[in-house]
C-alpha cells in the first residue's frame, strides 16, 4: 500500500503567485479584516451594489451550513441584503441572479475546505493503514509527479 502525506499549501491555493513578504506576512499583515473588505468589495454591496450605505460583514457559505470566518468566505451585505440573505446558501439566494452569483464566486477565493481537511487526517490515515499490517509506504506530493 502507498500513501501520498500531501500537506496543501493553503496560501498558494489562494494566490499562486504569492511570494517573499506578501507570502510570509500573509494577506492582512497591516489590514483590519474589515479595512480589507472594504478595499476587495469597492465599498458596495456584493448583492445589490449600492454605496455610500452602512456595510455589514456577510458570511458568503454561512456559519451554520459550514462555512468559516476565513476572508475568502466574507464579503459585504448592506443591512436589508444581509437579511434577506440570511443564512441561505449563496447559490440559493441568487438563484435568478447567474451572472451575479458567477461575480461573487469568482471575486471570492476557493474554499480550502477539502485541502483543510486532508491536512489534517493524513497521518490518522497513515497510523489506521498501519494497523492493517499490511506494508505501508509514503511519498511526497513531489514524488508522486515524479512517478507519473
Amino acid at each position: 500500500m502507498y500513501l501520498e502525506l500531501v500537506r496543501f499549501d493553503m496560501q498558494k491555493i489562494q494566490n499562486p503567485e504569492i511570494s517573499g513578504v506578501a507570502y510570509q506576512q500573509g494577506e492582512l499583515m497591516g489590514y483590519e479584516v474589515r479595512e480589507y473588505l472594504l478595499e476587495k468589495w469597492d465599498r458596495t454591496c456584493a448583492y445589490c451594489g449600492k454605496t455610500d450605505i452602512p456595510l455589514e460583514i456577510e458570511h458568503i457559505v454561512p456559519k451554520s451550513k459550514g462555512g468559516s470566518n476565513r476572508v475568502s468566505n466574507l464579503t459585504l451585505a448592506c443591512t436589508a441584503c444581509n437579511r434577506k440573505k440570511g443564512n441561505k446558501p449563496l447559490e440559493q439566494f441568487l438563484s435568478r441572479k447567474p451572472e451575479l452569483l458567477k461575480r461573487i464566486q469568482k471575486q471570492s477565493k476557493v474554499p480550502l475546505k477539502d485541502a483543510g481537511a486532508v491536512n489534517a487526517t493524513r497521518w490518522d490515515l497513515f497510523r489506521t493503514l498501519k494497523k492493517t499490517g499490511l506494508p505501508v509506504e509514503t511519498g511526497s506530493g513531489g514524488l508522486t509527479k515524479f512517478n507519473r
